[in-house]
């Protein structure tokens, strides 16, 4: 009889389980030859499918089994920072992957296509560790052989223990957020890093001949629409299949609808802003089309080039403003004041820069010279909010 080997996607999320839960369960769901485990505080979800598990965990819970796991102490306090932990999943969880030949990572923020369609029998047997991007390890998705080698690979990082020790995210999963330069055909050893990633040991032991990993473009990111997802098979322009989409921009965009159904449907698709069931050959479906991914968009990106050119003008100084570091991976803005006590912003440590007051927005700011962004300050969470006027919105934190 032809088997499949099993494989199990890992992964950890604390908090209240978003909009797009749903998206990824169903699409779980029509993948009922790999299993997934959640370890959650949320509350475990009624009719879960049969192939998806959600255990109860929280951040102090992990920072226990952590600690035990990797010999040294963990003490860990966001989610976000889970995410450099990953490539340790196979020592930090071991307890569970062990009827697996085949373990992985993966995030609740991807509406899965049919899976086995990609990571087939001979790309499993061929290959220790599959990432489902062709420029660097995908830490949305990828699979590692359920070995001590390939569980123990991430101590061969030579700071592992400091990223693990150190409460700062590193994105050492992937590459140190050194993306861009590497999807520019960059190669990782040329250029400067914080640490040693993954991506600095894959390739080095790759290039050592020690390790048989496989790199492939098989994921959709960003806002390109034109996404059908029927009844388990995920399709871009009708033309190509493809294994999953990562909605890791779609749900951080202010344009987007957060679509929530009672019941998601077998067939439903996603635009640029809108994810929706009607097709754009029905009179909803066009005029669902029109408003939410030209009018209201382009309406927004009009007002945000008016609220700058009149703030600009008017030049209404801010004042206020808790001044300080505030900072998101590598990217970082310092506020300070000037004489007359007047914000002002240090960008990049190049010189001082205005910061007028936004007329059609309350409470928040723009920066001189960068007519693409707005700032808000969330005073209660020590945050900046950053927002695009593509829709984007970035938080950073005081540091």
């Amino acid at each position: 009889m032809f088997t499949m080997p099993k494989i199990l996607l890992i992964t950890c999320y604390f908090g209240k389980f978003p909009w797009y839960f749903d998206l990824f369960l169903k699409s779980c769901a029509t993948n009922p030859t790999i299993d997934f485990i959640i370890f959650s505080d949320c509350p475990t979800p009624k009719n879960l499918p049969e192939n998806i598990k959600v255990i109860s965990f929280t951040i102090k819970e992990f920072n226990l089994l952590a600690t035990e796991k990797l010999g040294f102490e963990v003490t860990i306090k966001s989610a976000y920072k889970l995410c450099d932990f990953k490539p340790a999943y196979g020592v930090i969880f071991s307890e569970y992957i062990t009827t697996y030949p085949f373990w992985g990572i993966t995030d609740i923020d991807i509406v899965f296509g049919r899976i086995r369609e990609f990571m087939t029998n001979e790309l499993l047997d061929n290959y220790e560790i599959i990432s489902v991007r062709n420029d660097y390890p995908t830490g949305s998705f990828m699979l590692f052989k359920n070995n001590n080698k390939i569980n123990t690979l991430f101590r061969k990082s030579r700071d592992f223990k400091k990223v693990f020790r150190s409460d700062t995210h590193y994105c050492f999963d992937e590459c140190n957020f050194r993306h861009r330069y590497l999807q520019e055909g960059g190669d990782i050893f040329d250029i400067d890093c914080d640490i040693e990633s993954m991506h600095h040991v894959i390739k080095r032991e790759q290039k050592e001949n020690n390790l048989k990993v496989h790199f492939d473009f098989l994921v959709i990111e960003g806002l390109p629409g034109q996404l059908k997802w029927e009844k388990g098979v995920l399709s871009f322009k009708n033309e190509f299949e493809v294994l999953l989409y990562h909605l890791i921009l779609y749900k951080a965009n202010r344009y987007t609808r957060k679509k929530e159904w009672p019941l998601v449907p077998d067939t439903f698709y996603i635009d640029k802003y809108l994810i929706r069931k009607n097709k754009l050959i029905s009179f909803t479906g066009l005029l669902a089309n029109s408003w939410y991914n030209r009018i209201l968009p382009n309406l927004n990106k009009m007002l945000f080039k008016i609220d700058y050119f009149l703030s600009g003008q008017l030049s209404i100084k801010m004042k206020g403003v808790r001044t300080g570091t505030y900072k998101l991976n590598r990217f970082s803005i310092e506020i300070c004041k000037n004489s007359v006590n007047e914000n002002q912003v240090h960008f990049k440590k190049i010189k001082k820069l205005k910061m007028p007051r936004s007329l059609l927005y309350r409470g928040g700011f723009f920066i001189q010279s960068f007519p693409t962004r707005r700032y808000k300050l969330n005073k209660e969470k020590y945050q900046l909010v950053e927002f695009c006027s593509s829709g984007n919105i970035r938080v950073l934190n005081k540091i």
